[in-house]
Parts: C-alpha cells; sequence; structure tokens
C-alpha cells in the first residue's frame, strides 16, 4: 500500500512544488516506485520537467472520468527510472470550475488513488496553495502532510491558520491524516531574520519541524528552469543534498524503509 504525502500551504512562494518534485525524484532515484500528482491548476509540475505542451489527460480527468484509467493518464518521467507523472490540465478558467462544480466531495480523489495507485511505494502530491476543492482533495488523500514554510512573518501567520483548519479536515474526513513536519525553506543563514525565525520555529514546534533545512541556492531555481530536477540537475550540490537528507529523515522519522531501496 503506498504512502501518499502532500506538500501543502496557504500561501505561495514557499518552495511547495520545488519541493514536491524533488522529493519525488529523491524517492525515485533511491530505488521506490513514486508517482507525483500535480493537484495545482497553475499546473508548475509539468513546466518544473520541462514539458511545456499541453496535457489532454491529466489531473481534470483523474478526477471527474473514471472511465480514463490511471494508467493512461500517467508519463513516465524522462529525468529518471521508478517515476511516473500525472499532470494538472487546466489550461482555462472555465475547465478549473468545470471541475469544481462536478467534485463536491473532498474524498474524490482519495477513492480514485485506493483503487488504481496500488503499485507505487510512495505518491507525492503538490497541492494548490488554497483551501479550494482541489486543495481539499489532496489533503485527505494523504496520509502525511508537508507544511512547507518561508521563513518570513507573513508565513507564519499563514501556517497558525492552516493548522486550525487541518485539524477540522481531520476530525470531519481523515482521522489518520498526520502532519509530518513544517520544512523551512529558501533559508538564508546569513539573514539575521532567518536566523531568528529559524529559532523560534524549533523552540516553538520541536519534532514537528523537519531538522533538514532547504537552503537558498542557486542551482535550485536554476533546475527548475531548465525543467530539472535539482538532484538530477547538480547531485552534489547543497540544494541536491538538502533534499536527499530531507526524503531520508522522512524515512527514517516514520519507519518507511523497505531494504531494497538505497537511500
Amino acid at each position: 500500500m503506498p504512502i501518499t504525502i502532500v506538500f501543502s500551504s496557504e500561501k505561495g512562494g514557499v518552495g511547495k512544488t520545488t519541493s514536491a518534485v524533488n522529493i519525488a525524484m529523491a524517492f525515485a532515484v533511491g530505488g521506490y516506485k513514486v508517482l507525483l500528482v500535480d493537484m495545482d491548476p497553475q499546473g508548475s509540475v509539468r513546466f518544473s520537467f520541462g514539458l511545456k505542451g499541453p496535457v489532454a489527460n491529466g489531473t481534470r480527468q483523474l478526477l471527474t472520468d473514471e472511465s480514463i484509467s490511471l494508467a493512461q493518464l500517467t508519463h513516465r518521467s524522462e529525468a529518471g527510472p521508478n517515476l511516473d507523472h500525472i499532470f494538472a490540465n487546466f489550461d482555462t478558467l472555465s475547465q478549473e470550475r468545470e471541475v469544481l462544480n462536478t467534485v463536491t466531495e473532498p474524498t474524490v480523489l482519495q477513492a480514485r488513488l485506493e483503487r488504481e495507485a496500488q503499485e507505487y511505494d510512495f505518491i507525492i502530491l503538490d497541492s494548490q496553495a488554497s483551501t479550494s476543492m482541489l486543495a481539499l482533495n489532496a489533503i485527505t488523500a494523504a496520509n502525511l502532510v508537508i507544511l512547507p514554510l518561508q521563513c518570513e512573518s507573513l508565513a507564519i501567520k499563514s501556517l497558525k491558520r492552516y493548522l486550525k483548519a487541518f485539524r477540522e479536515l481531520q476530525n470531519r474526513y481523515n482521522p489518520d491524516l498526520r502532519i509530518a513536519g513544517v520544512l523551512l525553506t529558501m533559508y538564508d543563514r546569513n539573514m539575521e531574520v532567518h536566523r531568528r525565525i529559524c529559532r523560534q520555529m524549533y523552540e516553538t514546534l520541536y519534532e514537528s519541524v523537519f531538522t533538514t533545512i532547504i537552503p537558498k541556492a542557486r542551482e535550485i531555481p536554476e533546475a527548475s528552469a531548465l525543467g530539472q530536477s535539482v538532484i538530477t540537475y547538480r547531485g552534489s550540490s547543497i540544494g541536491s543534498t538538502a533534499y536527499i537528507r530531507l526524503a531520508k529523515e522522512i524515512l527514517d522519522k516514520f519507519k518507511l524503509r523497505p531494504e531494497q531501496a538505497s537511500i
């Protein structure tokens, strides 16, 4: 049975998609079979892998058309072994509204993945930065929620609001849903405000904050601009090693490491 991890935040620009892409690649390179699903209408995952053309079948059909099998919706990654994608294909606002009008319950994605995605070790979901029905479906379908947090005061305010909404969702739809941890991103140790917020987060939330911190490193946005993960772009860089370290931390924290994997 796969472990489903969603990267979720109410605030955009915190490294959510970048983290989802790179964790998916870290697990895949480590020997796990991974499905990466883009639940964000912006479709940033496909651009992160250099795919600029339209996608005929993707997240829209995943949520609304069961006559199209999961296998027909997946794209095998050219970036590395063991990684499949389902790309977002909301090309117009009307297509997004059509899905929102059709999908009225937050358990649609969960039911579809439970029926058809059992061959994977991990399913990684990149959620929309909102509380829309698309975002609720992504969160409800997950076992673990990772909350990327940029080291700034506005991000902390949005985190507090998110945690309240999370408890409501957990109580109503998925009592087994857990927060895997808060992931500090774009950290610049030369900035005093970043160091202060980092200390504040560890002092307040303790073990709820990942030990791994994603640094502000130029190779991370460079890789994204070139349509690659930072792991395949510059495998020995500090950005790449941070995401590989995060993958290991997730595996160890939740005892998810099978013997055959190499991470």
